[in-house]
């Protein structure tokens, strides 16, 4: 867009900080009230989805992938799983078998498969994405209101990974526990026995207990995705599941399930002179009731055993990371809002912590006390107190509640209350106020934080396939930017818009078509446009496996110098264009990308080039080379570049090494290799060597770590 024309946009007043936080008030009271009963009845036991009753038995269950328990010849067997893309029976079925003790949940899984020489299973590491092979995924909901879940995942090698989800929909792969799998391939089908404890889910002790239940399975070679229970909008959430019936749980076994893991370990740093850093600290981890768990740490030891992944990105504002740690492992799904006032990485050193989350009936939480180091726009030490709670609204709305509180150099509180509320099957309305108050002072710093911000935001979603639209209203006051807080922009007023055609098909000329498009106009508090952006994305995939993409993103940027007064304009454009050869098809496929445009009045040439190999199946290895060719506006023309390669060799099923290996120009590098064995269970050594160069710092260093779990 022309300069000219955007002198001509109107400047309007923006609303004021406490305008924003009453009318979202208001909007969220008059919703609630207005809310009304869900159309589809899911609650109700005679609901259009599939039903499967669970078999109780006192047998115990040898998990070798073999079906020769006398108990599963009388299990029902459910069956009748649906093509995604076809909507349609799956030509190749699954069957499905449950049963259950006083202490487990039983599951037997038949995956038929009229050529078995084709099966793709290669993935012998867990809790690793099946990106190659042939799954099945179980969805459990145990308190069956239909907004989380865990998710249990195996291959034909009965290669074992795990997480939760929550409200927001997004995993949390931090999320482990410790239970039992074991697959068989057979000359017709491959099967699997899966034995869960009841102790790692929460849960709560009755009889007559209905769970939320789906199997999902991918089938490689006819790249053929099918549900049990099926939707064809939203297909993987909570609220299109199946039930689980016939579970009587008043006297299952309630064990505490303690976790304690205490840990040793040494850092030898060669920067210069050779520094010995030894440390050690603990886990302890267990249930309070079977619907809620308690975790502590003391000292605990983060952030040297997996590396985030180094990227080239035309971004301006700060990278959100997730979280991998152990401590946050439970009640993290909850966590997540619109907006995050709540970031756990601000936690960059822990001294001690302790916290508590589950279930009451008609609420979820997430109780925590972290004392330790802060990292944000500087360092605090100190107390943060964390509460999050979701209470569920009918059968698949719910609100949320969060409040956070961190006492050094002063305080700094925050506040939030959001909401998913649903209007019918296909509209709903989702919502966010929060405020913000801080009094930090922290002179060796030159910090000087000082008051009270608001945020709100209230957006209209519809979602039946294959449409997807949202339109949203975001208003953030210029200093919004909670000290536990992740707010990438801040001082915005306005509408955004994002729609989405989602089409797959098994008949036509495609396999999946995505065209999606997001446009955002922003003003700032003195009601200057700031942010006006364009982004158009295309991909398509068509039958024979080759997949096109196309993008066009226009964003122009009014920003403010060191003494935010707003004196700086940009408008950057980018024109990408991309190839997938054999897409569907994860280590054979070939990912070409060409794009060009101008970033902050530089221009740019830029292409990528992505694979993935394995050469032996015990070494899978991937490959991303990005060369970029620059011209600022003032200077000569520079070539930058990223190569990175990540491999993992598996040198047995308890001995794995993992190697990343990135280089960008000036010697800027970072190398990393870990070495991990178990001993013998639950005791883990790891070896890890580092070195990396970045330009602002530089070093080396060997860590050493040995855990065992009680």
């Amino acid at each position: 867009m022309a300069a000219d024309a955007l002198a001509t946009l109107p400047r309007q007043p923006a609303p004021t900080s406490v305008s924003v936080a009453v009318h979202v008030c208001q909007l969220v009271v008059c919703l609630a009230c207005l809310l009304p009963s869900p159309t589809f009845g899911h609650g109700n036991p005679e609901a259009p989805v599939p039903a499967l009753a669970a078999l109780q038995v006192e047998d115990a269950l040898t998990v070798d992938g073999v079906l020769d328990e006398p108990f599963w010849a009388r299990c029902e067997v459910g069956s009748g799983f649906i093509d995604t893309r076809t909507q349609r029976p799956a030509a190749e079925q699954t069957l499905v078998r449950v049963a259950y003790t006083r202490s487990h949940l039983y599951l037997a899984i038949e995956c038929l498969d009229s050529d078995m020489s084709k099966i793709r299973a290669t993935e012998r590491h867990e809790d690793r994405a099946f990106v190659g092979d042939d799954w099945v995924e179980i969805h459990v909901d145990p308190p069956h209101n239909h907004r989380g879940k865990y998710a249990f995942f195996t291959n034909p090698l009965g290669t074992k990974a795990d997480a939760n989800e929550g409200p927001s929909g997004v995993f949390n792969y931090g999320w482990t526990a410790d239970w039992e799998c074991a697959a068989r391939m057979l000359a017709d089908r491959w099967t699997f026995e899966m034995k869960l404890p009841l102790t790692m889910m929460n849960y709560f002790r009755r009889d007559g207990e209905r769970w939320g239940f789906n199997v999902t399975r991918l089938q490689r070679r006819t790249d053929v995705t099918s549900f049990w229970s099926f939707s064809a909008t939203d297909m993987y959430k909570p609220r299109h599941f199946g039930h689980l019936t016939g579970l009587n749980l008043e006297n299952s076994q309630f064990d505490r399930n303690w976790e304690f893991t205490p840990y040793v370990s040494a850092r030898v740093d060669f920067n210069g002179a050779t520094e010995i850093v030894p440390r050690g600290g603990a886990d302890l981890s267990f249930r309070l009731t079977p619907a809620i768990t308690t975790a502590w740490t003391l000292l605990p030891d983060y952030g040297h055993l997996e590396a985030d992944d180094d990227t080239i990105e035309l971004r301006d504002t700060e990278r959100f990371l997730p979280e991998k740690r152990l401590f946050f492992r439970e009640g993290e799904e909850l966590m997540r809002q619109p907006h995050r006032v709540y970031y756990s990485r601000r936690f960059s050193e822990i001294d001690g912590a302790g916290k508590a989350s589950g279930l009451l009936p008609g609420f979820s939480f997430n109780a925590m006390d972290v004392f330790g180091d802060v990292t944000h726009d500087g360092d605090f030490h100190g107390n943060s107190a964390v509460l999050r709670v979701m209470q569920d609204v009918r059968e698949r709305s719910y609100l949320g509640y969060y409040a956070g509180l961190h006492l050094e150099q002063g305080h700094a509180y925050a506040g939030s209350a959001d909401g998913y509320l649903f209007l019918n099957d296909a509209w709903r309305v989702q919502f966010q106020g929060a405020v913000a108050d801080e009094r930090l002072q922290d002179p060796s710093q030159n910090l000087d934080r000082a008051g009270t911000d608001y945020l709100g935001s209230t957006a209209l979603v519809y979602s039946a396939y294959p449409w997807t639209a949202q339109v949203t209203y975001t208003a953030i006051t210029p200093a919004f930017n909670p000290l536990l807080g992740y707010i990438p922009r801040r001082d915005i007023f306005g509408p955004s818009l994002f729609t989405q055609l989602d089409l797959r098909s098994g008949d036509a000329w495609y396999k999946q078509t995505l065209v999606t498009y997001n446009p955002r106009y922003y003003v700032n508090a003195d009601g200057v446009n700031t942010i006006l952006d364009h982004d158009l994305l295309s991909n398509v995939v068509f039958r024979n496996d080759l997949g096109v993409r196309l993008g066009y993103f226009n964003n122009y940027r009014h920003l403010p110098d060191d003494s935010d007064r707003y004196t700086t304009t940009y408008y950057n454009e980018r024109i990408s264009m991309g190839l997938d050869l054999w897409a569907s098809d994860y280590y054979k496929a070939i990912n070409l990308t060409y794009a060009l445009g101008e970033f902050e009045d530089l221009d740019y040439h830029e292409a990528i080039w992505g694979k993935r190999f394995k050469f032996w199946e015990r070494l899978p290895l991937r490959h991303e080379l990005v060369v970029r060719w620059e011209t600022p506006p003032a200077g000569d023309p520079d070539t930058v570049w990223l190569n990175r390669i990540v491999a993992d060799l598996y040198l047995s099923k308890i001995m794995w090494v993992k190697a990343s290996i990135q280089n960008r120009p000036d010697s800027v590098h970072n190398y990393s290799v870990i070495y991990t064995w178990k001993l013998k269970y639950n005791t883990y050594f790891y070896v890890a060597y580092n070195d990396v160069t970045d330009g602002d710092a530089s070093g080396r260093s060997v860590l050493t770590k040995i855990t065992y779990t009680f």
